[in-house]
Formats: C-alpha cells, sequence, structure tokens
C-alpha cells in the first residue's frame, strides 16, 4: 500500500513537471506566456495571448493545443497577418478561423498527418470531407477499425456516433440506411454538419440521446471539444444539458432490419448488453467496443452473454492497452 502510493505521488509530481514544462516553453511563442497560463489554470473559456505585440482571445481549446503542440515540436512558431493570427507547422501554414477557434487545432493537425487535405476550413481525403474531426475519424478512415464487414443494401445502428465518422463511413460502404446515437448536444450538431458536406441526409438520421437499458434522462456537458468527446461516457456524466435516454428498442423503430449493431459508448455496452440483451440477440452482427476500465466489470461477462447467440473475436489495441480494459469485439449470429 505504501509502495502504491509512493508511485501515485512520483507519477503525479511528474506530470506537474511536465506542465511546468510546457507554459516555460510557451515564453518562445507568447509574450503573455504567465498571464495566459494563469487565465487558463483559472478556468477561463477564452484566453487572452499576445504575439508580436498583438493581442489575441482564443479558446481553452485551442491554448492548449498550441503550447503542447510547439512543445512537442510539431508547431513551428506562431505570426500574425493584419488581425489574423497564423498557426505554423512544417506541413503547411494555418490561418486561424472560426473552427480552429472553437474546436482547437490538434485534430486538425493530426489529420495532415494521416494524409488528409485542408482546404477552406475542410479536410478531406478520397473524397470523404470533414469538417469538424475528431480521433474516431482516423480510428475508422485510417485505423480501418470496421472494415471487413460488408454493409452494402444494408441497415446499421450506429451508438456513439460522435462526429459522424463511423455513420458517413457506413453509408459510404453502401449501407442503404444508418441510425446514428449521439449523447452530446454540440458534438451531435457537428455530425449533422459532417454528414451534410458528404450529401448523406438521406441516408444518415441521427439522434441526440444517450443509450440505456431503461428510457430516461441525463445531464450532460453542453459544450465539450472534440478532443474530449471521444472518451466521453454517460457513466460519470454532469452537466449543465438535459438529453433523453432512450433503449436500444427505441432506436430500433427507425430501422426495418437488425443488421449490424456498432456500440462506441464507452461503458454503456454492458448495461444494455446485459440488461437488455433481448434486443441485442436480434442482429446479425455486432462491434462493441467495450471499456471495462470505466464499468469494473469484466469483458468476459459480455462474452458469455454473447456467446449463446454470436461468436465473437476480439481484437485488442495497441500493445500498451490491456483486454482486461478496453478492446472491440466482433460477433457473428451462429446460424
Amino acid at each position: 500500500m505504501y509502495l502504491t502510493r509512493k508511485v501515485e505521488v512520483v507519477l503525479k509530481n511528474s506530470e506537474i513537471v511536465d506542465k511546468v514544462k510546457v507554459v516555460l516553453k510557451s515564453k518562445e511563442i507568447l509574450d503573455s506566456w504567465l498571464s495566459s497560463a494563469l487565465e487558463f489554470i483559472k478556468g477561463e473559456q477564452n484566453i487572452r495571448i499576445k504575439v508580436g505585440g498583438k493581442e489575441f482571445v482564443v479558446s481553452r481549446w485551442l491554448y492548449e493545443d498550441i503550447v503542447i503542440l510547439f512543445y512537442k515540436k510539431e508547431i513551428q512558431g506562431l505570426a500574425t497577418e493584419g488581425d489574423k493570427l497564423i498557426i505554423k507547422t512544417k506541413i503547411q501554414d494555418f490561418l486561424v478561423d472560426d473552427v480552429i477557434n472553437e474546436k482547437g487545432f490538434r485534430f486538425l493537425y493530426e489529420a495532415l498527418k494521416h494524409g488528409w487535405k485542408y482546404k477552406d476550413g475542410i479536410v478531406e481525403k478520397e473524397g470523404v470531407f470533414f469538417k469538424y474531426v475528431s480521433g474516431s475519424v482516423f480510428e475508422v478512415f485510417d485505423g480501418h477499425a470496421y472494415d471487413n464487414i460488408d454493409v452494402y443494401g444494408r441497415e446499421v445502428v450506429d451508438i456513439g456516433a460522435n462526429v459522424g465518422d463511423s455513420s458517413i463511413y457506413f453509408a459510404l460502404k453502401g449501407a442503404r440506411k444508418v441510425v446514428g446515437v449521439e449523447p452530446l448536444p454540440n458534438v451531435y450538431a457537428l455530425a449533422i454538419e459532417n454528414v451534410k458536406l458528404n450529401h448523406l441526409e438521406g441516408r444518415i438520421f441521427l439522434i441526440n440521446a444517450a443509450l440505456g437499458s431503461k428510457s430516461g434522462k441525463i445531464k450532460v456537458p453542453c459544450n465539450t471539444s472534440t478532443y474530449r468527446s471521444n472518451g466521453f461516457s454517460t457513466l460519470k456524466s454532469k452537466g449543465e444539458c438535459e438529453v433523453p435516454i432512450v433503449t436500444l428498442s427505441e432506436v430500433m423503430k427507425q430501422i426495418s432490419e437488425s443488421y449490424l449493431l456498432k456500440m462506441d459508448c464507452e461503458g454503456c455496452e454492458f448495461d444494455v448488453i446485459l440488461n437488455n440483451y433481448e434486443h441485442v440477440r436480434t442482429f446479425e452482427k455486432l462491434l462493441i467496443e467495450y471499456h471495462s476500465k470505466f464499468t469494473g466489470i469484466k469483458y468476459t461477462k459480455l462474452i458469455d452473454k454473447l456467446s449463446k447467440d454470436f461468436h465473437c473475436e476480439l481484437t485488442s489495441y495497441e500493445p500498451y492497452v490491456s483486454k482486461e480494459d478496453f478492446g472491440l469485439l466482433r460477433c457473428n449470429k451462429i446460424k
């Protein structure tokens, strides 16, 4: 117990040291490095920064991305052009517009490193367009998380739609209809814009709700950065915006066949599969990203439940992520 506590203290102190290093490094690009850091520490949503003698007001998301990416040598520096702020990188320079300011820069830059092209506020790759990007875009389109499953002409239920990436992916793969569920109001709104950008409004239908084994209501954050939206869980949710909790049976009223159920909802999969299995078992195929770390429930409980009707294969994530914590189950109905 003492040794564990000592390790925790060392790790915490190490994190503090790293944060101090990041702030001190920001002296090289921000005239206002100290006052800006203090505003961020106080929790201000808008941070005043001074670059080349000119003052700008940026979101806390963008401020955080700038100082961290500069520390990591991903950003080469900042410049000004009239009353505009320019972020300089090895790949290209970026004029900070409303989208970058509001949502941050980290994922946009990550998109370019994955081969996406950026122009006029839109990232594009092989005819796929996103105005708003999150980490799941790279998992789906670059990491090929949902490859090797044929959805052509079929219907898909997409739990955890995020910015619409997986719903768009399935629709572009030929799905006749995709019903996506996303609990965060602002992320849901971003998903709608991304769907429209790809002209898929006739095949993708989004619901702003959380999924549960019982209907109800839940409070969630009204405004979550796309960076943090990937790891958002309704199991530990708090916020000012109230959204409905819908059951799988309610979502299924929007489809005519139970073909593919994809779930990436940071823990809600345990509640739904263990407590509302009668509707889960009607699907032919399942893609379930499980999060045992959030629930404290072993992933084997899911496999035990699903094995009655499905043959499931476990795909682990990167080597440093234990399958005891996270993983992806690919399940096919036993004929």
